[in-house]
């Protein structure tokens, strides 16, 4: 029977509030049928004409059917949009139309509205079009010679049951590719964000949920709204932080167990007040919740909300979001794992770094250290390697004195003053230059892309005088100096070990030629120290293999000009040549060898002394003496008074015919021990002469407060002071010092007669020079001493 029929005019897509007024036929103003008294459900019809009217043919045939009740809705095919389908929300198409578009028709139909059923009825009978118009999707092909109410209602059941059989299954295989479709995402992909935000997005699209969330509970068992997938106009709830009255301990433990929370009507639903708040809160009329449950532990819920209208919720779709939540669980645990081993990884990995930068930069200036610098350096030799007009170069800085300020001050000021040092020359580089620290006091730049060594000589100068200025180090006002060796990066230069060494060898030059100056690197420095390293290694096979001699130059009494002593001067004797000792004294005290070489300086001198008093005991009458000097690093010895009371207790010699001489530099430098160590030999009966007097830049107090027996003026005075009347003068004041101090003169270097008279007529007491002999071999000495004492 036909319950209302509506003639439906065309509309837009919009909503239906502003549809056109519909025109509505209702059962007076259509022709009678009999019809019969039936509870049916009712059936929306929506019969779509291309000639106006043509639907009429249906009404006699619908009207006989007195089981099933149907709304019948009439338009023109040329009206029909979405909106005029929305108003009628028909289970069922039914097209009448004939001519050559029907099949283009039914094509336009499904793809515009495939979540209808569609028949159609053709006027004619045309079998080859029936079998396209199946095939295009329509459900059934009628034609107006066979319609009777029972085929046509017939007819219509089937379809719409097809249809909703069509759509189940396209569901479920939706159902089936999302899952399928998640499940590889999981396998694929370990971030989890993805996983979940595409999740959200897919669910919502294949339910038509207005929202669908996914809750992460936290710590205190509040949650955050943490993905989220929203559909105008409903209000996002994404980043929310819900606490939930109502969500209790029990809840906590049913959805471990898989608790499943559905309302089909938040209007009819009996749930709590506060839970029914907090959906309101989010305009949700319809609600499912699925526990997301990883290891035990309820991770979070997967929600989705209806808010337009309440929906049953079906049970695929309630299986779909269980089975869904499962996967999730599975991506979740996955991804914490994944997640755990990276920051293992990345805790290792920052372990790693750590140590790496703390093996490529020095802990105290957080600057490059060698290792690193050496690396920085190798980039630009192999640059300028590849690159001709790419110029570099290395500068080796050194703070001058850092040790005695050090030593002073304590190794934390020396800390302080360090990392200011580094600050101040890495400000005073450019930015692609490279400051290192190479060891304790010692720092190294390299300079990139310079012009060439004019430029290189500017920065190191500007380095200089930037680095003289004083730094305010905790309270102190600190001075200090730098020394700088320079080497351009030449194309000769193929490792970092040369530039380096040269660079190195270059900053100690400045150093030894004074301090706070740069000096350029030349090849003669490297034959220098070459040489050098050679003599030492020759100086040591000496000492081993007893090279060395002692020869004696004789101390004169000027004014009987007989000999009261010797002074004992060590030589290397080098297959023919002699070496004098300016040039391995000053490497043997460098390298520590000066300590065995003075021991048997003293121990020879002492030996030869005995063998001579023994052969003439007249030199023990004479008081004829033998003097041995000390090098500065031997008076340094705690050792060496015991070293010299043990030599001459061997020897069986008295003390007062051993004579120690010792520079005036070496007494300032040990000022503090020097009196008790001359105070012991004193005690012994050794004499105490300072040697290169006038040379020195100390006050003459010690003079006086050290238990000295005499001096020795230097030769520079005494070779000047017949041509010059200062140095003359000199000679005479340090005469007079020296008696008035009650302390023995000896004139040393004289080589000439005018020398020898001058200083008669200044009362000179002693001298030693060429004028009188030279420094003589024991077995010459001995012929001297028959010749001019016995």
């Amino acid at each position: 029977m036909i319950e209302k029929l509506l003639v439906l005019s065309a509309v837009d897509d919009c909503p239906s509030e502003s549809l056109s007024p519909l025109e509505v036929v209702t059962e007076e103003s259509v022709p009678k049928y009999p019809q019969k008294k039936c509870l049916s459900p009712l059936t929306n019809l929506l019969v779509i004409e291309n000639i106006p009217q043509s639907g009429e043919i249906l009404y006699p045939h619908l009207a006989e059917i007195d089981y099933i009740r149907y709304q019948v809705h009439t338009c023109l095919y040329s009206h029909l949009t979405p909106g005029v389908v929305a108003q009628a929300k028909p289970n069922l198409l039914v097209l009448i139309a004939q001519g050559d578009d029907v099949l283009k028709a039914v094509q336009t139909l499904q793809q515009r509205y495939p979540h209808l059923p569609l028949i159609v009825i053709d006027p004619s009978d045309r079998p080859d079009l029936a079998t396209q118009v199946l095939h295009s999707g329509a459900q059934d092909y009628l034609t107006i010679e066979e319609l009777t109410p029972n085929l046509l209602a017939r007819s219509i059941r089937h379809a719409i049951d097809r249809h909703q059989v069509e759509q189940q299954l396209l569901r479920q295989a939706q159902y089936d590719r999302l899952l399928v479709q998640i499940t590889q995402h999981i396998h694929q992909s370990l971030e989890l964000s993805t996983i979940l935000e595409t999740t959200v997005k897919d669910v919502r699209e294949l339910l038509g949920c207005d929202r669908v969330l996914i809750y992460r509970f936290l710590d205190d068992w509040r949650g955050i709204m943490d993905v989220e997938a929203v559909v105008p106009p409903w209000l996002s709830a994404l980043g929310d932080v819900v606490g939930d009255s109502c969500f209790t301990e029990q809840y906590v433990e049913a959805y471990k167990r898989g608790r499943i929370h559905v309302v089909n009507s938040l209007e009819k639903a009996s749930v709590a007040p506060c839970y029914r708040d907090l959906l309101a809160h989010y305009q949700v009329k319809a609600n499912l919740v699925v526990p997301i449950v990883v290891e035990g532990r309820l991770w979070g819920l997967l929600i989705c909300h209806q808010c337009a209208h309440p929906r049953n919720w079906q049970d695929s779709e309630i299986e779909l979001i269980k089975q869904i939540s499962t996967q999730l669980a599975i991506a979740i645990l996955q991804a914490e794992l994944y997640q755990k081993a990276q920051r293992e990884i990345q805790e290792r990995k920052e372990v790693e770094a750590q140590l790496l930068y703390q093996a490529r930069h020095d802990h105290l200036t957080h600057l490059p250290n060698r290792w690193l610098f050496e690396d920085q350096v190798r980039l630009s030799l192999n640059h300028a390697a590849a690159h001709s007009d790419f110029h570099y170069a290395v500068l080796c800085l050194d703070l001058d004195r850092f040790k005695t300020l050090n030593d002073s001050l304590g190794h934390a000021i020396g800390d302080l003053l360090l990392q200011a040092f580094a600050k101040r020359l890495t400000r005073c580089v450019s930015p692609q230059d490279v400051v290192a620290r190479l060891g304790s006091d010692e720092f190294a730049v390299l300079l990139n892309d310079i012009q060439g060594i004019e430029q290189a000589q500017a920065i190191a100068q500007r380095l200089r005088e930037r680095l003289n200025h004083p730094f305010e180090i905790d309270h102190y006002t600190l001075y200090t100096t730098v020394s700088i060796g320079l080497v351009m990066g030449d194309a000769h230069y193929k490792s970092t070990e040369e530039l380096l060494r040269d660079a190195d060898m270059a900053m100690y030059y400045a150093k030894s030629k004074g301090h706070n100056r740069i000096d350029i690197f030349d090849p003669m420095m490297l034959q220098q120290v070459r040489d050098r390293l050679h003599l030492e290694v020759e100086l040591r096979q000496a000492i081993d293999q007893g090279d060395f001699a002692l020869y004696y130059q004789p101390i004169i009494n000027l004014r009987s000009q007989s000999p009261r002593g010797f002074e004992a001067l060590v030589r290397w004797q080098k297959e023919d040549t002699l070496i004098s000792p300016t040039v391995f004294i000053p490497v043997a005290e460098e390298t520590g060898l000066i300590f065995e070489l003075s021991r048997w300086v003293l121990r020879s001198a002492c030996e030869q002394l005995q063998q001579w008093q023994k052969r003439y005991p007249k030199l023990r009458s004479l008081g004829f003496t033998v003097s041995i000097n000390l090098s500065a690093n031997q008076f340094s010895l705690p050792t060496l008074v015991a070293e010299i009371e043990q030599a001459l207790e061997h020897h069986h010699l008295a003390g007062q015919f051993l004579k120690i001489e010792i520079t005036e530099s070496t007494l300032m430098h040990h000022l503090d021990s020097a009196c008790e160590i001359l105070t012991k030999l004193k005690a012994m009966g050794v004499r105490i002469n300072i040697d290169d007097f006038g040379t020195g830049y100390s006050s003459l107090s010690y003079l006086r407060n050290l238990p000295l027996d005499g001096i020795k003026i230097d030769r520079s005075f005494i070779s000047q002071m017949d041509r010059s009347q200062e140095d003359l003068e000199l000679v005479r004041t340090i005469l007079v010092l020296a008696r008035n101090l009650h302390l023995d003169c000896i004139a040393e270097g004289i080589e000439s007669t005018t020398q020898l008279q001058l200083l008669r007529s200044l009362r000179c007491p002693f001298g030693q020079g060429y004028l009188f002999a030279p420094p003589l071999t024991a077995d010459k000495a001995e012929v001297y001493l028959q010749k001019h004492i016995l």
